[in-house]
C-alpha cells in the first residue's frame, strides 16, 4: 500500500504541474496579445474660401507634421480616405495667361470628376474644360487645356472644383487669381 501511495502522489503532481504550466501559458497569451489602444487620428484642416481681392488664394492645408493612419481603425472594415479635395498647381497666382490654359494639380474627389472654368473679372464665364483624377485613398495628378475667349478685362480668374454627386453644387472650389495676355 505504501508504494501504490506514491504512485498515486506522483501522478497527483504531475497533474498539479502540468495544470500549472496550462495556466501559466494561458495568463501569457492573454497579457502579451492584449490589443493596444489606437492612436488618435490627426485633423485635417481646410481654410474658408476666398471672398474677394485679388490676391486671395486658398487651398486645404494639413497640420504640420501630421500623417493619417494607413490602417483601419480597430473594429472598422474601412481604411480612411487621405487627401480629399483639389490642389492646383498651374496655373500659379496672378500668372499672366492666354488661350489655352494649361490648368494642373492633384484631386480625390466624386467619381474622379474635376470641372474647370475660366471667369473674366465681371464673373463672365469664358472657358470650361475637364479633367479625370481620382476618386481613391488617396490623390492623384490631373491636367487639361482650356479654351477660352479673349476678355474684355484685364485680370480674371480659372475656379477648379469637382460637381457634388448630391445636386451638383462646386465642391473643394479651389480659385486661382490670373491675368489675361
Amino acid at each position: 500500500m505504501n508504494v501504490r501511495s506514491f504512485q498515486v502522489g506522483l501522478v497527483v503532481i504531475a497533474i498539479l504541474i502540468l495544470a500549472s504550466i496550462g495556466v501559466f501559458q494561458l495568463f501569457r497569451s492573454r497579457v502579451l496579445n492584449k490589443p493596444k489602444s489606437p492612436t488618435p487620428t490627426p485633423l485635417v484642416v481646410a481654410t474658408p474660401s476666398p471672398t474677394g481681392g485679388f490676391g486671395n488664394m486658398v487651398s486645404p492645408t494639413p497640420i504640420a507634421g501630421t500623417t493619417p493612419p494607413s490602417q483601419p481603425a480597430t473594429g472598422s472594415d474601412t481604411q480612411e480616405v487621405r487627401n480629399v479635395g483639389i490642389t492646383v498647381n498651374l496655373p500659379l497666382s496672378k500668372s499672366v495667361v492666354s488661350s489655352p490654359v494649361k490648368v494642373s494639380g492633384q484631386a480625390n474627389v466624386f467619381e474622379g470628376n474635376v470641372q474647370i472654368r475660366v471667369k473674366d473679372a465681371k464673373g463672365n464665364i469664358l472657358g470650361l474644360g475637364s479633367a479625370t483624377a481620382c476618386m481613391d485613398y488617396d490623390a492623384c495628378p490631373f491636367e487639361a487645356s482650356v479654351v477660352f475667349e479673349p476678355s474684355t478685362t484685364s485680370t480674371g480668374t480659372v475656379e477648379v472644383f469637382s460637381p457634388s454627386g448630391h445636386d451638383g453644387s462646386s465642391q473643394h472650389l479651389q480659385i486661382v487669381h490670373i491675368k489675361f495676355n
